[in-house]
């Protein structure tokens, strides 16, 4: 009892401690949670507009294209038709750098990019089984971050995070 109850002390000692606490403890942390669901929202965006050009590449091909598993590097129309779509989903540019208001940073790359229309089951690089009509993408997309991250990746000499979307998306079929 005798050490809670001592009154000998400075309160200038506390409160420097307590500041010590917020500032490397709390705020650092703090910050982590909040970058953390940033970069999830980040995510997500970017999930949902691949899928949408990962769809819609689909349609604006044509049927001959579909009408077999195609690979984008054997199809160069289909590449094309891709890359397009994808720069209005995510606001680029034709050569996929970023326009203003983008949510990319930096320029984008189409890593993979396969068209899914036969001999299912079948699985994707990634491991996903997919049984009908789909197109697998994974595409690299360069996101500033905020708060700490950022100040790390400078100290480290990075610009950007790198986020690597993979999409497996099932084409809608009418019935």
């Amino acid at each position: 009892m005798r050490l809670v109850s001592n009154k000998k002390g400075s309160v200038v000692t506390d409160i420097v401690l307590f500041a010590a606490v917020v500032v490397f403890v709390l705020f650092p942390v703090f910050a982590a949670v909040v970058e953390k669901y940033v970069m999830l929202a980040k995510g997500q965006v970017l999930k949902d507009a691949i899928d949408m050009t990962n769809v819609s590449a689909y349609y604006a091909m044509k049927v001959t294209d579909t009408s077999k598993t195609v690979t984008i590097p054997e199809q160069a129309e289909a590449h094309v038709i891709y890359m397009e779509l994808l720069a209005k989903n995510l606001r680029l540019n034709d050569d996929l750098t970023p326009k203003e208001n983008s949510i990319a940073e930096g320029p984008v790359e189409i890593e993979s990019l396969i068209i899914y229309a036969g001999g299912f089951p079948v699985s994707c690089a990634n491991g996903t089984i997919m049984e009908r009509v789909s197109i697998h993408s994974i595409v690299t997309v360069p996101v500033r971050p905020t708060l700490y991250r950022g100040l790390i990746l400078q100290a480290v000499g990075k610009d950007f995070v790198e986020l690597k979307v993979h999409v497996d998306s099932d084409i809608p079929v009418n019935n």
